[in-house]
């Protein structure tokens, strides 16, 4: 378990090395945002398919690619997040929060992994009349299950408190704001009273 530790260390100091002077500070904050709709979509496009079945399995379809790419836009906002708290001024409440954050996050990514392995397991019921449906490169598999929902939803709820934190840290406490100072902007200084 120690090089398993002692390796995942070492991504950790290369990728730090390797995006910081590449990457902005704010690059966290420009790609949060496509996990958040992509498993939002997963999740209602899933109770749609549960709801609505057409003949095709439009939903269910949707609902499970939409997973993969939440989860692999989800792996690529955390690349990113590992890289804007390089910028960040450490305080004991920056590191609580920030923690609490990070918490959030493998929480969202550990419930959409079981999500995605339970659809992965679970097999698309025969149907005689139609030809074979929809399925995970054509073994029958991927269906939305009642479990898979139920983890999609976790993993919605998860992102849900990770986003809300982070907008707390940066609205109410300031973490990763440099300097910003507030002015008028010329066009809007001749509407004031």
């Amino acid at each position: 378990m120690r090089i398993i530790f002692s390796l995942w260390a070492s991504i950790l100091h290369l990728w730090i090395q390797i995006g910081t002077p590449i990457f902005p500070p704010v690059i966290h904050p420009m790609l949060v945002h496509f996990p958040i709709v992509l498993l939002y979509g997963s999740v209602l496009t899933g109770l749609l398919g549960l709801l609505w079945r057409t003949p095709d399995r439009f939903f269910d379809r949707s609902s499970f690619w939409l997973l993969v790419l939440g989860l692999i836009a989800g792996i690529v906002a955390s690349a990113a997040g590992v890289i804007s708290e390089q910028f960040v001024k450490w305080t004991p409440t920056t590191i609580a929060l920030l923690s609490a954050h990070q918490t959030y996050a493998v929480l969202t990514g550990l419930f959409t992994i079981l999500a995605l392995i339970s659809r992965i397991i679970a097999r698309y019921p025969r149907t005689s009349q139609s030809r074979r449906a929809w399925s995970l490169a054509s073994t029958g598999r991927g269906r939305q299950t009642l479990l898979s929902m139920i983890f999609s939803i976790a993993a919605v709820v998860m992102i849900t408190m990770g986003a809300s934190l982070g907008g707390t840290m940066v609205y109410q406490y300031g973490v990763g704001i440099h300097g910003v100072s507030y002015h008028t902007p010329a066009w809007l200084s001749h509407h004031q009273p």
